[in-house]
């Protein structure tokens, strides 16, 4: 802007340390599978219509709700439709709702060069509390999310005068309960200032959906969220590890980015990936993301603009949403067997809010069957073959599943699961009198995790965590449903296992697992052995 600006209410500081919140991991899985991110904007100049100025400011910009439910009982709403393959399992999804909101409504005015914003009216609404209508149906959920960032109470001006927000809800139990899929997603009453303010207000949601295919690669998965306030003075670096990449071939990486404030005309913003060769940042792009203005307010996949939502706003006026595969042709920027992708966000002239990012690449089976398998530290050389596991596994917010249930008929007729494995047709009932069936030679051809305390066995499990906390709060949910849940830590890498049985016999043991696998949340139980 060619003016001089003159605002009313806000002063502003320059700012030269970090601000925001830490961002924090919030999943990580292993898995056979990939991801789906949906989204749209919730203001804009027009109620229903979309807003296609590429050149719009958006601190020029009369903002108003969108609304487009036609629903009495909502200020706000808009809508966007996720596509998921015909036999995917969502294993995670994450709900995130952000927007400016200093107050209920601004106003401008021009004096001669000078343009004064002024705030009308304070906050009155609640902005944890939105509303979400999952596909084919016509009500609406409650949704309570977790306030992540409030700029209001940030010690910084400039953040408590734009007063960003940042809520999140994990809604996975959600979908699968009402088995929510594929279709059209309204999320309704997210709360933003309407009206102007300095640097323009803005406002949008995300949903962001792991998922488990047994057609898709073998992948590590990985999220984080958080807020940081990415200006001139202040950039943020991340580190994502855990993984080992494969050891030959094309190395095929993603990543997931949302933020607040950026403008489409205003460039000097980039995302960069640190090359190891070049020992230097590379900054990315694509058809729809420029070097040199990555965050330019728009909703892409890929290389292509996302536009099945409503309204389809081509300018999204400061919320970005964007998966991006990281260019890599001949491995140049994440060589084979890598263990480690550095991330930069950097502005020179826009101001940003990041408060998410994640994190997905094929990896090595080496480096699954050793750590994440058999729980062993990653000190062995990634060229050792080892075969790629048919059965999917995750860690950190869901089970590390072995293995399909086994079926319990008698029939002599041959039954096969979901990843196409035969399963035995034996009776379990004589299990003992007869041949192991494979799926419990496969178990327990796993070899033992060393755990100082524990008796020599064998254990049901039924998840793993990365961090304690998590771990606490299911073993609680366990205790609920009348178990003994205990939790260890494998030393071998840090992770929290939760076991809901143990035995000398693995084969008693085995018998138990299949009752158990019969449950909610222990479909996908698994034996493993301690100290053996």
């Amino acid at each position: 802007m060619h003016i001089k600006l003159l605002v009313s209410f806000l002063f502003f500081s320059v700012l030269s340390f970090a601000q925001g919140v830490a961002f924090k991991k919030v999943n990580e899985f292993y898995l056979k599978g990939d991801t789906r991110v949906i989204g749209n904007t919730i203001l804009g100049d027009h109620p229903t219509r979309a807003y296609v100025r590429p050149k719009g400011l958006n601190d020029r910009t009369e903002m108003v709700y969108v609304d487009v439910d036609k629903n009495a009982a909502t200020f706000s709403s808009s809508s966007a439709t996720l596509t998921m393959p015909k036999d995917a399992t969502i294993k995670y999804a994450g709900l995130y709702w952000v927007a400016t909101y200093p107050g209920e409504r601004g106003k401008q005015r021009v004096r001669n060069d000078r343009v004064e914003y002024k705030l009308n009216k304070k906050r009155s609404k609640p902005f944890d509390l939105v509303k979400l209508q999952l596909p084919n149906s016509k009500t609406y959920h409650s949704i309570q999310g977790e306030v992540l960032y409030d700029g209001m109470r940030d010690e910084v001006i400039e953040l408590q005068n734009a007063a960003p927000y940042v809520c999140y809800s994990e809604i996975t139990s959600l979908l699968k309960s009402q088995k929510a899929s594929s279709g059209t997603y309204t999320l309704a009453n997210v709360t933003a200032l309407e009206g102007y303010m300095y640097g323009g207000s803005s406002a949008g949601w995300m949903l962001y959906i792991i998922y488990e295919d047994a057609q898709a690669p073998l992948q590590y998965f990985t999220g984080y969220h958080g807020f940081s306030f990415i200006n001139p003075n202040n950039s943020q670096e991340i580190d994502f590890n855990n993984f080992r990449v494969v050891e030959s071939g094309a190395v095929k990486t993603s990543i997931m980015l949302a933020a607040l404030e950026g403008d489409l005309v205003l460039p000097g913003d980039a995302v960069s990936i640190f090359s190891e060769q070049e020992n230097e940042y590379v900054a990315l792009q694509s058809r729809v993301r420029y070097a040199n203005n990555f965050f330019n307010s728009s909703i892409t996949v890929k290389d292509k603009k996302y536009v099945n939502r409503t309204p389809k706003s081509s300018n999204t006026l400061g919320f970005d949403l964007a998966k991006v595969d990281i260019p890599n042709e001949n491995n140049a920027l994440i060589a084979n067997d890598a263990t480690q992708v550095k991330l930069q966000f950097k502005t020179e002239s826009d101001r940003l809010f990041v408060f998410f990012n994640a994190f997905q690449t094929e990896i090595s089976p080496a480096y699954y069957q050793r750590v994440v398998v058999e729980g062993k530290a990653d000190s062995i050389p990634s060229k050792m073959p080892v075969e790629i596991p048919q059965t999917k596994q995750d860690i950190v917010e869901e089970p590390l599943p072995q293995t399909e249930s086994p079926s319990e008929t008698e029939d002599d007729v041959q039954q096969y699961g979901k990843d196409g494995e035969p399963i035995p047709s034996k009776s379990l009932s004589t299990i003992k009198n007869s041949t192991r069936s494979q799926v419990l030679q496969d178990m327990l051809a796993s070899k033992p995790l060393t755990v100082p305390g524990m008796d020599q066995g064998y254990y049901i499990v039924n998840h793993v965590f990365a961090q304690g906390d998590n771990a606490l709060r299911w073993q609680d949910k366990m205790k609920l449903r009348g178990l003994t849940p205990v939790r260890f830590v494998n030393p071998a890498n840090n992770y929290h296992y939760i076991y809901i049985d143990y035995s000398t016999d693995p084969d008693a043991l085995y018998e138990r697992l299949v009752d158990f696998r019969k449950l909610n949340d222990f479909e996908d139980a698994w034996i493993i052995k301690v100290n053996l």
